[in-house]
């Protein structure tokens, strides 16, 4: 039942195509409003359109064509396009919103830990070992998303696969437009003056950092935590369809949260709100499930969660 559940959804646009569509579209309308189109802003609304237009095509052109190979490309792009919406980020969000809210995110974390600074108060837990590990745990964030979807896909779990990438994809454009709705930059910018010393680690620290300033730059991405959402979420996401996973996938969690603050990218705050927007995604995506994938139909929804229980990572 499950492969002509399958079979069904392909034959229309997937919940993944139409979030990335919709957020494409609401860039483009913000670019619109708040810039001239001139410079990079103009580029990107360009681009923008363009990979709506690619959206559309690639799967009208499935649905009248279904090869194997295209049915592959069109399930997993929408991965790169995620990661390519994000990289916009550190020329828009400048350009649409202007108004850093870190003054008033530092307020909040002051007010929740009785004046102090939660990435100074880490200071008495620090040492080159912890920093060490939670930095390599803080980058292995982006396989932790790519692993619970991976290995379904390629177990040839499609139904199980499409669930969890649209919550994924969901989280992931949540957490992109609360950057354009109030944007920061994060304590270890903000607060460097505050802090009595800089991080250090053992091995690989300082490549690391480096090498995710090189490609992230100076990115209002703080609220809220994209890590924390995402974690959390993924790891929510097992707990229902993997619960065999499911211990894992919370120490993964857990580690990338608390390094998100010990490492001084993030505000409490920041990590509160990821946490709350990851657990009413996971509210919310059973109905998106139903009303899309399975047509109001729960009792699909059910026998593809039985199965799903009933097999591992």
């Amino acid at each position: 039942m499950l492969t002509t559940i399958k079979n069904e959804y392909d034959m229309r646009f997937h919940i993944e195509e139409l979030l990335t569509i919709g957020m494409l579209t609401i860039l483009n309308i913000m670019i619109f409003l708040r810039t001239n189109l001139s410079g990079e802003a103009g580029v990107l609304f360009g681009i923008n359109t363009a990979l709506i237009v690619m959206v559309v095509i690639i799967a009208r052109q499935y649905i009248k064509n279904t090869s194997a190979a295209l049915g592959r490309f069109r399930d997993l792009y929408p991965v790169v396009l995620c990661l390519l919406i994000f990289f916009e980020h550190h020329f828009l969000v400048p350009l649409i919103n202007p108004h850093d809210i870190d003054n008033f995110l530092i307020q909040i974390d002051r007010y929740l830990f009785l004046g102090n600074d939660p990435s100074v108060l880490f200071e008495s837990f620090t040492y080159p070992i912890i920093t060490e590990i939670l930095q390599i745990a803080y980058t292995t964030f982006y396989l932790m998303p790519l692993t619970i979807c991976g290995v379904l896909y390629f177990k040839g779990q499609k139904i199980g696969f499409h669930i969890i990438a649209t919550a994924i994809l969901l989280g992931y454009y949540t957490s992109y437009l609360g950057y354009y709705l109030c944007p920061a930059i994060g304590p270890r910018f903000t607060l460097s003056e505050l802090q009595n010393f800089p991080l250090t680690g053992m091995l690989t620290y300082d490549f690391i950092r480096s090498t995710l300033d090189t490609f992230e730059g100076v990115t209002r991405d703080c609220f809220p935590s994209g890590h924390t959402l995402i974690s959390a979420l993924a790891a929510m996401m097992a707990y229902k369809y993997r619960k065999s996973a499911f211990r894992g996938y919370t120490l993964w969690a857990t580690l990338i949260i608390i390094a998100t603050v010990y490492l001084r990218y993030h505000y409490v705050v920041d990590v509160i709100a990821g946490f709350i927007i990851a657990y009413l995604i996971y509210r919310v995506n059973p109905y998106l499930v139903r009303k899309y994938i399975f047509l109001m139909d729960k009792s699909k929804e059910n026998s593809f969660l039985e199965d799903a229980q009933t097999s591992s990572l």
